[in-house]
C-alpha cells in the first residue's frame, strides 16, 4: 500500500506538468476508496490515495494504482469483434455495435423460443453498479438463472450472517481491536471488500495480538503470534474445536451468551464433539496450538475475526461461516 499527503500535490503538479487533480473513488472492489486522479492533456496520468477519505486515509492497494490500465491498456477491447476462424485460432474481425447487439438479441430470443427462458443463464464478474441492471434483464427474459462472483465469495456469508445474527459482521477497526484472528485472508496482498488492509496494518503496528489461520505461510503468518496451518477444507472443525476449548475452560462471555445467544445448550453439545485430539486429527494442527489460540482469542478484548473468501469457496461454506460467527458470539465480540 502507498501513503499520500496533500503536501505532495502542488509539487507533483508543477514538476510533472499535471493540468489538474480530480477527487474520485476506486471501483476495483466494493470498498470505494477515495482517490486523487492526476490529469494531463486530457488523460489520466496517475492515481493516488485521498488522505481525506475515511476508508483508506490516503493509502491504496496495487489494484487501485493499476486501474489506469482499464482505460489505456493497449489490449483493451474498445469495439465488438466476431470470431473469424476456427475456435482457438485467435482470429477475429471487427463488427459494428448494431450488428453485435442484433446478433446477440436474435440468439437469445431463438433459444428462449426453442428451449424456454430457463435455458438461459446470465453471468458476470464483479461489475459493481450494473448488478441491478443484470437482474432486471433476467427478469425481462423470464430466467431466474443469474450467476455472479458474489455467489462464490460474499454471498454465503451474507446469507448465513442474516440467518445467524441478522447482519454480515466485520472487524470494528475503529475501536482498536487488541486481538485479530485472520482466517483464510492474506489481507495486505489480496485486499478484501470494505478495504481493511490499511486499518488492519495500523492495528497490528499498534500491538494487536495476531492469530493467522491459513494453510500457507503468508506475509501475515510471518508476523503472527500464533499460526494455525490447517489442512484445507477443515475450517469448521477447527472453529468448533476452538469453541469447545473456550466453553470447557469457562472463557466465554457469560453475560453476552445469556442475553443474546439462542440454542446455547445445543451448541455446547455439538461443540463438545470436537475435542482437541479429534480436531488435531482432522485439521493436522497440533492440539497445543489450538488451545493456545483459543485462549488468546477469548481473553483478549476486544477481538475480531478477519475472514477471507477462502472459507466460502468450499462445499462446507455455510457451516464455516456460521462456526466463525459462533466464535464471535460466545466471546462477546459481536455487535
Amino acid at each position: 500500500m502507498s501513503a499520500f499527503t496533500y503536501a505532495n500535490v502542488e509539487k507533483e503538479m508543477e514538476f510533472y506538468g499535471f493540468d489538474r487533480v480530480v477527487k474520485s473513488h476506486c471501483r476495483m472492489c466494493h470498498g470505494g476508496c477515495g482517490v486523487l486522479v492526476y490529469v494531463k492533456d486530457g488523460r489520466v496520468a496517475k492515481i493516488a490515495g485521498d488522505p481525506d477519505c475515511p476508508i483508506n486515509h490516503g493509502t491504496l492497494c496495487t489494484k487501485a494504482i493499476a486501474s489506469i490500465q482499464l482505460a489505456y491498456h493497449p489490449d483493451r477491447l474498445t469495439h465488438p469483434v466476431r470470431r473469424a476462424g476456427p475456435k482457438g485460432s485467435g482470429k477475429w474481425e471487427r463488427i459494428s455495435w448494431d450488428e453485435a447487439l442484433d446478433t446477440i438479441a436474435e440468439k437469445i430470443l431463438r433459444y428462449k423460443e426453442q428451449y424456454g427462458p430457463e435455458s438461459i443463464v446470465m453471468g458476470y464478474g464483479t461489475g459493481r453498479e450494473n448488478e441491478a441492471v443484470i437482474y432486471r434483464f433476467a427478469n425481462l427474459l423470464g430466467t431466474p438463472n443469474v450467476l455472479t462472483a458474489g455467489h462464490f465469495c460474499y454471498g454465503p456469508r451474507v446469507a448465513t450472517g442474516i440467518i445467524t445474527c441478522g447482519s454480515n459482521p466485520v472487524v470494528d477497526y475503529e475501536n482498536h481491536p487488541r486481538c485479530i484472528m485472520v482466517w483464510g485472508n492474506n489481507i495486505v496482498i489480496s485486499n478484501p471488500d470494505e478495504y481493511k488492509g490499511e486499518p488492519f496494518s495500523v492495528a497490528v503496528d499498534k500491538g494487536a495480538k495476531l492469530i493467522v489461520v491459513d494453510p500457507r505461510f503468508t506475509r501475515i503468518a510471518a508476523r503472527a503470534h500464533i499460526w494455525l496451518q490447517l489442512r484445507p477444507g477443515t475450517d469448521t472443525a477447527l472453529a468448533l474445536g476452538m469453541a469447545n476449548v473456550i466453553i470447557q475452560e469457562g472463557l466465554y462471555d457469560k453475560d453476552f451468551v445469556e442475553k443474546w445467544v439462542h440454542g446455547w445448550d445445543e451448541f455446547k453439545k455439538r461443540a463438545s464433539e470436537y475435542t482437541l485430539e479429534r480436531v488435531e486429527e482432522i485439521t493436522w494442527v497440533p492440539k497445543e496450538k489450538i488451545a493456545q489460540a483459543s485462549r488468546l482469542y477469548a481473553t483478549t478484548k476486544p477481538a475480531g475475526i478477519q475472514w477471507g473468501v477462502a472459507i466460502e469457496q468450499q462445499v462446507n461454506c455455510a457451516d464455516n461461516d456460521r462456526a466463525l460467527m459462533a466464535l464471535m458470539a460466545i466471546t462477546g465480540n459481536l455487535d
